[in-house]
């Protein structure tokens, strides 16, 4: 297996349904298609597919975004469709589709993780196209990735994949929506390019995610030397149109890789996982300090010890680290000091939040 042909293709929930419902047979064999004049090319491909919950969602009586149990349920009947649809495209190629159901927990542990590994390889090596896809079946708050796109970048990282292809409705990145009379779209974005002039706010009316989701997963990958390519599906050939002639955005990884260990921090940062530190608390890690309880002002999303997290200072991302409690424990020992832990909670195991051995700070990353 050549290294520099692997690669990973996310595909949009309206990459593969129709915006009311169901699969689209058209768009993926257009997918298909493109995915075969690939591997003539000898790129091999793994697919991060979203869409189940909207392909499953007229088979749910009373369909309701807003619960959990019919999410669920649409995503149990969806996903089979698209697996189906898949593998009858795939056959005409004499070729086989398998399915990797993952969670969040799966990424934290290294043999649960190298035992991913061993198994996309694996079918890779036998010439069967994976489709990976959350398990939105049994995932809840404390272990869903959030959407695909975070998934997406774990699969990069862990494969050590040359790119990551993003398929979307909008083809690029633009300064507002592209909708909108006058906007500006970023043909190439150098790793280290902020973005704050870009208006975010605008989501998918099917997937969970938006463009400010994709970001985040640009965001881990660029700094470990990974390309990543977000682009239109609403093309004849819309992967090799995005990555061989660089059309949509192009984000540049930088020339020189992170440590594995930086890497796996990165990468496994929960999405919307974050603490609020205090001007001291920022002082103490540019000094190459642990995170002390007394330094955090706030805590926002859910996580579970040993789930690596994101650390800002005024909003500002400065930092991401592995944390040695959860969100509810630090909420009970924030602005606490050390010595006083064992007055919020029973038998504290730790004097720090993270430790510096486990913590990389941003401006390192480059």
């Amino acid at each position: 297996m050549n290294p520099n042909k692997l690669i990973v293709v996310k595909l949009s929930s309206l990459a593969v349904t129709k915006p009311a419902g169901l699969i689209d047979r058209g768009k993926i064999k257009t997918i298909v298609s493109d995915l075969m004049n690939l591997e003539t090319s000898g790129y091999q491909v793994v697919l991060v597919c979203s869409g189940a919950v909207n392909a499953g969602k007229k088979c749910i009586e009373n369909f309701s975004k807003l619960e959990m149990s019919s999410l669920q349920a649409s995503s149990a009947v969806g996903q089979p469709f698209i697996i189906q649809e898949f593998s009858r495209e795939l056959k005409k190629y004499k070729k086989n589709v398998a399915q990797v159901l993952l969670t969040h927990e799966d990424f934290k542990h290294r043999k649960r993780s190298l035992n991913i590994r061993s198994s996309l390889f694996q079918l890779l090596h036998n010439h069967i196209l994976p489709i990976v896809n959350e398990n939105d079946t049994v995932s809840f708050d404390e272990i869903a990735f959030g959407d695909n796109d975070q998934l997406s970048a774990l699969i990069c990282e862990l494969m050590n994949a040359k790119l990551l292809c993003m398929l979307t409705g909008a083809d690029g990145l633009y300064d507002r929506s592209p909708d909108e009379e006058g906007a500006k779209k970023f043909k190439k974005v150098l790793f280290d390019q902020e973005f704050t002039e870009i208006d975010l706010a605008k989501k998918s009316l099917t997937g969970r995610g938006g463009m400010l989701t994709k970001l985040e997963a640009v965001r881990k990958l660029t700094p470990l030397g990974i390309d990543v390519y977000i682009a239109s599906y609403d093309f004849e050939q819309p992967i090799t149109r995005a990555i061989l002639d660089k059309e949509g955005t192009w984000f540049e990884g930088q020339n020189k890789k992170l440590t594995a260990k930086k890497s796996w921090i990165l990468t496994r940062t929960k999405s919307g996982a974050s603490l609020q530190i205090d001007l001291g608390a920022k002082q103490a890690l540019l000094k190459n300090s642990s995170l002390l309880p007394v330094g955090v002002k706030s805590v926002r999303g859910k996580f579970l010890r040993g789930d690596c997290i994101a650390i800002k200072y005024q909003n500002e991302t400065i930092a991401f680290g592995i944390t040695e409690y959860s969100s509810l424990e630090v909420e009970k020992i924030k602005k606490l000091k050390s010595s006083d832990l064992n007055t919020a909670i029973k038998n504290p195991h730790s004097k720090v939040i993270i430790h510096k051995n486990n913590l990389i700070l941003k401006k390192k990353l480059t």
